[in-house]
């Protein structure tokens, strides 16, 4: 009979190979920083590029949530590294399909600045809306899921590795209602801003996983409402 590996053995490899695979994104995003725009890119390669800058930006903040995870994969005998590459793929294949929706909110800002010229100076009031919702309950809710992972789990769990795909997914869904406003943020500052996509992750980070989290949502919220005013009065 096989002896069973503790939670910690089968933990590392996996926490290492996450933290390899967001290096490798945020090396290949920094090396398309210098791209000006986006737009005009076809459907496919904006995705491909939408998602690379989702693995950079998501995965360390994700990797207490795989933690969590494996733990509760362990005793219940399942094959570890397949149930948490299914975890981490219905993840990210929940981000890799918002870049959906993200290029339709590119292309249609775009089509209504050039209609409506005087729409280009909106961009305050959109970070105005987005702060607004950093201090809402829905973002409140989702925040929760991702900052006690347990909790997310215990509630959701589903068996196979169908399940852990589907799981994973599930989750991807909250921590995209976690940081909606954050992507739109992201969108309206330029998807290639290098300095913009280190901040942001950073606090996508600090949120999910300080003590005071939440508190440092709502702090960056009112200053994202800040910057909005003064975007639309300047």
């Amino acid at each position: 009979m096989r002896a069973r590996v503790p939670v910690s053995d089968a933990a590392a490899p996996i926490v290492g190979g996450l933290a390899i695979l967001a290096a490798l994104a945020w090396a290949w995003t920094a090396a398309m920083a210098d791209m000006p725009t986006c737009r005009g890119m076809g459907l496919l390669p904006f995705l491909v590029m939408w998602t690379v800058m989702m693995v950079a930006m998501m995965l360390p903040a994700m990797i207490p949530v795989v933690l969590a995870f494996v733990g509760l994969v362990r005793p219940r005998r399942h094959r570890v590294l397949p149930a948490t590459a299914a975890f981490v793929a219905g993840y990210l294949v929940v981000w890799a399909l918002l870049g959906l929706p993200a290029r339709g909110l590119v292309d249609g800002a775009a089509r209504l600045v050039a209609t409506v010229p005087v729409l280009g100076h909106g961009a305050g009031v959109v970070l105005v809306a987005c702060g607004l919702y950093q201090l809402t309950p829905l973002k409140d809710a989702c925040l929760l899921h991702c900052r006690v992972p347990q909790l997310f789990l215990g509630h959701h769990w589903r068996e196979g590795l169908d399940g852990a795909f589907l799981l994973g997914a599930h989750h991807g869904l909250y921590c995209a209602g976690c940081c909606a406003s954050l992507m739109v943020v992201l969108l309206v500052v330029g998807m290639m801003n290098l300095g913009w996509m280190v901040g942001l992750s950073a606090l996508i980070y600090l949120e999910k996983v300080l003590p005071a989290g939440r508190l440092v949502g709502r702090l960056a919220g009112w200053a994202l409402v800040a910057t909005g005013v003064v975007r639309v009065i300047a």
